[in-house]
């Protein structure tokens, strides 16, 4: 700092007003001191966004890379190689059903076409005949598609049942060993590498829509002619016309709709695009090069998830392996496919609660960095919708971490894609937040 800026400074404090070449060169001075600090930012951000756009660009190779596929194994290797650089890495492996979760919408079809068939072949015998087969297959759609559907959202005891399991792979990091934490002291940083099946056709929203329209509207008419097939029986052409050719139109289109709904064929995979898990990347390397941003003795890791789209197996494979995490902080990356950045609290269809502190250093950052998040309500149905594949941090929360969630996407509405900087505002929302929650939870132990 100059002689002549702190005589200005000095001055000014004294009441006087110093000379004009004085305060020019003090407001000079400021100005230049202001502009590096909003360059060292913006630089910061440019090259957070190259180095997510660099990985987002290598996860394209591995579009494909469904649960357990040699794709997703492929992927997990060269998450661990890019972290071996700068932390010790590995890869985790763990059995899951590659068919459970989304792809048990086939389970859902499969049901429904078994108690299709009972209905139908009611009509070829005596009344009684007729009555018995007709309770068989209102039974068969009512238990045959409550355990479909348990295995579609990832119920952990149905899926359970689901086989073949086959071998999959989650990539943990850490910056320091478990001995050198201090206390409880541990934030986990989390995403996902596998891809999401896709369906049969190249619109999925418009066959998302259509299987939310269709499949209820059909499932609903199933029961009605059930209903009254049982109460008028089908002893005329007429009535034997009008209980089989309506029900056979409304089955078939029901059937189809889960059978189109996903496809489990790497062929129709939708690529996962990588932003989340690069984003994390750069929040994870970021804090191994400025520990000063966390308390002393934090323990960070790393953790990215295979089998998450096959009902969450990664996720909860990891928080079986690792009971320490109980008590940490988690910072977790959902689908992040568009710029209207949101922070979830709970999962809205589960009941599960994230956390109950994230939303105030969430406000905090939102003031720091500039970048809009919002906070969804968990009540209605919109929510639970958007909430039926539930989310990694549900195994997580479950384990004991306060988890800040951050998603990108809405599947009832389509929103503005990502932009070119959109990673970056992502990264600097996220990171601001994270070590909030861990300023506040020191100010508060100060209190205590």
């Amino acid at each position: 700092m100059s002689e002549e800026y702190e005589r200005g400074v000095e001055t000014a404090q004294d009441g006087a007003t110093p000379p004009a070449h004085e305060s020019e060169a003090a407001a000079t001075l400021d100005a230049e001191i202001f502009e590096t600090e909003a360059d060292r930012r913006r630089k910061e951000l440019e090259a957070v966004g190259e180095y997510c756009d660099g990985v987002t660009k290598r996860f394209a190779e591995f579009a494909d890379g469904l649960t357990a596929t040699k794709e997703e194994t492929a992927c997990a290797r060269m998450l661990r190689d890019e972290l071996s650089e700068v932390a010790t890495t590995r890869m985790e492996a763990f059995r899951t059903a590659p068919y459970a979760g989304r792809n048990c919408s086939a389970i859902i079809a499969a049901m429904y076409a078994l108690a299709a068939l009972f209905y139908f072949v009611s009509f070829g015998g005596s009344r009684a005949d007729g009555i018995i087969l007709v309770l068989v297959a209102m039974v068969v759609m009512l238990v045959g598609g409550a355990f479909g559907v348990a295995a579609f959202i990832g119920a952990p005891k149905v899926t359970k049942l689901i086989h073949p399991r086959k071998v999959s792979y989650n990539v943990f990091s850490e910056n320091m060993p478990r001995k050198m934490q201090r206390e409880n002291r541990l934030l986990v940083i989390a995403s996902a590498h596998d891809a999401s099946p896709g369906a049969y056709t190249v619109n999925f929203e418009l066959v998302r829509k259509t299987v939310f329209i269709v499949a209820p509207a059909s499932i609903l008419l199933f029961f009605l002619f059930c209903i009254v097939k049982l109460c008028v029986g089908s002893d005329t052409v007429t009535k034997i016309s009008v209980l089989t050719v309506l029900p056979f139109l409304t089955d078939v289109a029901g059937i189809a709709v889960f059978l189109l709904h996903f496809s489990p064929f790497q062929r129709h995979a939708r690529e996962n695009n990588g932003v989340s898990t690069a984003v994390s990347l750069a929040v994870y390397r970021t804090l191994i090069e400025k520990p000063e941003l966390l308390p002393e003795g934090t323990r960070v890791c790393f953790a990215s998830f295979g089998g998450e789209n096959s009902a969450h197996g990664g996720s909860r494979a990891f928080a079986a392996a690792h009971p320490e995490i109980a008590g940490a902080k988690a910072l977790v990356f959902g689908d992040v496919e568009g710029s209207g950045f949101t922070l979830l609290r709970k999962d809205a269809l589960r009941g599960i609660t994230f956390s109950d502190g994230s939303s105030s250093a969430l406000f905090d950052a939102v003031t720091e960095t500039g970048v809009p998040c919002s906070l969804p309500s968990a009540d209605g149905l919109k929510p639970k919708l958007n909430a039926l594949h539930g989310y990694a941090a549900d195994a997580l929360a479950q384990a004991g971490c306060e988890c800040a969630v951050f998603v990108a996407k809405d599947y009832m509405t389509s929103g503005r894609r990502l932009g070119a900087d959109d990673a970056g505002r992502l990264y600097a929302l996220t990171l601001a937040t994270i070590t909030n929650m861990f300023k506040e939870e020191g100010a508060n132990e100060k209190r205590d």
